[in-house]
């Protein structure tokens, strides 16, 4: 089996883990951009700078700016004042998008308990290594 085949078979599993145990997503209506900055204030352990964010994704700072008042309007994210630069702004989640995304957790951790059944202790940790040497 090819790796673009397996790579197919991981993302199906991770879909249909995601639609049996969240039913009820209450982030499932945004775009996969959406989704994607969400994710990317989410993994930045402070707010994040708009130029920073916009780096993360490799996008111009007009479309962090445009894509970010956008998940504002939607409640998703807030803009704060950067104390190191006034000009600057920096991002972070509210409550109305930290927690489904928190809960998140919880369904990677029923994809990694399905792939850990068929897979021995030494075996699920070389693909836990594997995967984050390639994922860098």
């Amino acid at each position: 089996m090819t790796i673009e085949t397996n790579l197919e078979k991981m993302e199906r599993l991770t879909s249909k883990v995601w639609r049996s145990y969240n039913k009820e997503d209450p982030l499932g209506h945004l775009s996969f951009n959406e989704y994607d900055y969400l994710k990317a204030i989410q993994s930045s352990a402070e707010p994040i700078r708009l130029t920073d964010l916009a780096k993360e994704l490799e996008v111009s700072k007009p479309s962090a700016t445009n894509m970010v008042k956008r998940l504002e309007r939607k409640g998703l994210v807030k803009r704060l004042s950067c104390t190191e630069d006034a000009r600057s702004k920096r991002v972070t989640l509210t409550e109305k998008s930290r927690l489904p995304l928190a809960s998140e957790a919880e369904i990677y951790s029923v994809v990694a308990d399905k792939l850990r059944i068929h897979l021995n202790e030494q075996e699920f940790a070389l693909l836990d290594t594997l995967l984050t040497k390639a994922l860098r």
